[in-house]
């Protein structure tokens, strides 16, 4: 399912920031960040969004130039409910951010691996840029042009 609300593109730090701080969103984290060689900017691929009574994880498809639901599910709200249930809302709501979050890690097919396993890897990438974020950015700079 597509988040039609974002734009068809990667979002950059300062505009997943901006999404923190607007009143759409009670909460708004990256999930996956880019950088390429030669850009000063850094982009995001991956969002944990909180709202009132659900959490989404969502993930920006090159393939299909759209931001997909990739997690969603509601927690209980009560404005009316005692300290302790309160407390319980809100921990509802992190542990389904942090059940997004993992949902979005599989989906971009991170690994965890330690690091001597990653440099003694065959894997052949630049120091903090991969194919995904040159994509990205190629993505970015291309609908950025047209706006202009």
């Amino acid at each position: 399912m597509a988040m039609d609300s974002l734009p068809t593109r990667p979002l950059t730090l300062a505009e997943g920031r901006a999404l923190h701080r607007s009143d759409a969103f009670r909460m708004v984290a990256p999930a996956s960040a880019h950088t390429a060689r030669g850009e000063d900017e850094r982009l995001v691929s991956a969002l944990v969004l909180v709202r009132d009574g659900i959490v989404q994880g969502v993930g920006y498809d090159l393939a299909d130039d759209e931001w997909t639901i990739v997690y969603s599910e509601s927690f209980e709200e009560d404005g009316d409910a005692e300290r302790a249930d309160a407390d319980g809302v809100v921990e509802e709501a992190e542990t389904r951010a942090h059940e997004a979050n993992e949902a979005l890690r599989e989906w971009a097919g991170h690994e965890d691996r330690e690091f001597e396993a990653v440099e003694d890897s065959a894997v052949a990438a630049e120091a903090g840029e991969s194919e995904r974020a040159r994509a990205l950015f190629a993505r970015y700079r291309s609908v950025e042009s047209d706006a202009e």
